[in-house]
């Protein structure tokens, strides 16, 4: 992340920043404000689609 505004990618997980809800929207659909949460969510999520 170069900016506050920017996208999470880990793996294939993308969390797009929604100015709306000033957060980082979840594939599940949860939003999540903390930078750092949003981050260690796409990291499990991506560990748990990549042993699948």
């Amino acid at each position: 992340m170069k900016h506050y505004r920017d996208a999470i990618t880990v793996g294939k997980v993308k969390c797009m920043y929604s100015v709306l809800h000033r957060g980082w929207l979840m594939p599940w659909g949860e939003v999540v404000r903390n930078p750092l949460k949003a981050q260690r969510l796409a990291e499990e999520l991506d560990t748990k689609r990549g042993a699948q």
